[in-house]
């Protein structure tokens, strides 16, 4: 199944919007309480440094990008899961980038491999 270069555009933009929500959390949590953070803390990391990865390789039409996907969508959702537990607007603003994030890294990754559809498509 062919996915449309609309999908790979949302679902790099949605990787953006994580990497850079994950980014902020980790550093508040850093100079909140890093020790009732830490698993937030930890998962922030890992989310943003896949997510920077999936752009990567989304961008470079690369025939792992599904695959990837498929890995941050997991660790999204559960990056999504710990960060919605705490209150404060960065927090939630990380959950919610979490899970749109997941949405659509899970929608590349049920693809399979990238076939860019044709320009405008």
């Amino acid at each position: 199944m062919a996915i449309s270069n609309q999908v790979i555009e949302r679902c790099i933009e949605e990787c953006l919007q994580c990497l850079r929500w994950c980014s902020q959390c980790r550093n508040e949590s850093l100079t909140e309480d890093p020790v009732m953070m830490r698993e937030s803390i930890r998962l922030c990391s890992d989310c943003l440094e896949l997510c920077r990865t999936c752009v990567a390789l989304l961008t470079a039409s690369s025939g792992f990008a599904h695959r990837v996907c498929g890995i941050c969508s997991e660790l999204c959702t559960a990056c999504a899961a710990e960060c919605g537990k705490y209150e404060g607007e960065t927090m939630r603003k990380c959950a919610q980038a979490s899970r749109r994030c997941a949405a659509t890294c899970a929608e590349v990754a049920q693809a399979g491999p990238l076939r860019r559809a044709a320009a405008g498509a």
